[in-house]
């Protein structure tokens, strides 16, 4: 099975979002990780999107996929 962190920004645009994902996440990750994370991101202003800069948190999750091989 293949985690990814999800992570939604809202930017200067209204109504325009940046989503940031990230790979194999912690088992113990938790909301306040990543609020602590956005935050974090937000005020380094470090992203400059093509809708403006992050703005605040709009969502984030935890994406778990399976794959099934047809064909070995």
């Amino acid at each position: 099975m293949n985690k990814q962190v999800y992570i939604v920004f809202a930017t200067e645009t209204e109504g325009r979002t940046f989503t940031m994902r990230f790979s194999n996440p912690k088992n113990n990750l938790t909301q306040q990780n990543i609020q602590n994370f956005a935050n974090w991101v937000i005020n380094q202003n470090i992203f400059l999107t093509r809708y403006g800069e992050l703005t605040s948190l709009v969502d984030a999750g935890i994406v778990e996929t399976t794959r099934t091989d047809l064909v070995p």
